[in-house]
């Protein structure tokens, strides 16, 4: 398999329609390393009125029930862990991308002493439902479990994300997927100026991530915008392209495996070559 072949555009499909969720057909799956804490959290949710509790300590255990039982709701602690298989943001990009399973659009909770905005970002952004911080009032965790249950927001399957929609405002009908999308309908600007600050807040974002190989692809889908006069599908498609390729880097296990630089020298393969036939 070539580098290119590794860089797939992804059809982003609709966001499908939230469905109002019961607590009392299936059970909630309680992710806490502390017995005690376990006990408080089991405490909460049923003044919540969660009655059918399963617990585990350990993320591996979570995923095997996960599978066994299809919870309704998973509600995990989030504490710096030296296993990274404990990692929950790790379990939440697991739960989030596993094909065809149907946990995968499951309500995850994360439960976390106050964390730096970049850390509850982060978090955001690998598909938590919500982040409540400890010590937790038994009133927050019903009114969350309310909305969650009442007034659930679309889940989207898109090339760079897969949870629920990040944005709590009413969704906009679909369209080009440049950022600023209102602005531009609205009129206040135009795609190619969309398309710039889309790149732009991309290449911000992977600097912010620290990996070398996205920050190479925020600078690569950066350069190639700039260099162009106008935003139309072959544009997109070549956005989209980076969106695939930075999907792809978090999905591939640990910084040594080989086919994450390739992903990345294919893209920028392609992006040259495509900047020189213009």
């Amino acid at each position: 398999m070539s580098a290119q072949q590794l860089i797939v555009p992804a059809v982003q499909p609709a966001p499908r329609t939230p469905v109002p969720r019961s607590w009392d057909g299936r059970p909630t799956l309680v992710l806490n390393a502390n017995s005690f804490m376990r006990t408080l959290l089991v405490n909460v949710l049923r003044e919540a009125g969660v009655r059918d509790i399963i617990l585990e300590s350990h993320a591996s255990r979570a995923i095997h029930a996960m599978h066994e039982c299809a919870p309704a709701l998973v509600v995990a602690d989030w504490t710096d862990q030296k296993d990274p298989d404990e990692d929950r943001v790790r379990l939440l990009q697991r739960i989030r991308t596993a094909e065809g399973s149907a946990c995968r659009d499951t309500p995850v909770i994360l439960l976390s002493s106050p964390r730096p905005r970049s850390d509850v970002e982060r978090a955001r952004d690998a598909g938590a439902s919500e982040y409540l911080v400890t010590p937790l009032a038994p009133i927050t965790m019903i009114n969350r479990l309310k909305a969650l249950k009442n007034d659930p927001r679309d889940f989207v399957d898109a090339s760079r994300f897969v949870g629920p929609d990040r944005r709590r405002r009413i969704r906009r009908e679909r369209g080009p997927s440049f950022k600023r999308m209102a602005d531009v309908e609205a009129g206040l600007t135009n795609p190619m100026a969309a398309a710039r600050s889309a790149a732009q807040a991309l290449a911000l974002e992977t600097r912010r991530s620290g990996d070398p190989l996205a920050i190479r692809i925020g600078r690569s889908l950066q350069r190639f915008i700039a260099e162009q006069d106008s935003y139309t599908a072959v544009e997109e498609e070549v956005a989209e392209m980076h969106r695939a390729a930075l999907a792809q880097l978090a999905r591939m296990t640990g910084d040594g495996d080989p086919l994450r630089d390739a992903v990345v020298s294919g893209l920028e393969q392609i992006v040259e070559r495509r900047l020189k036939s213009r």
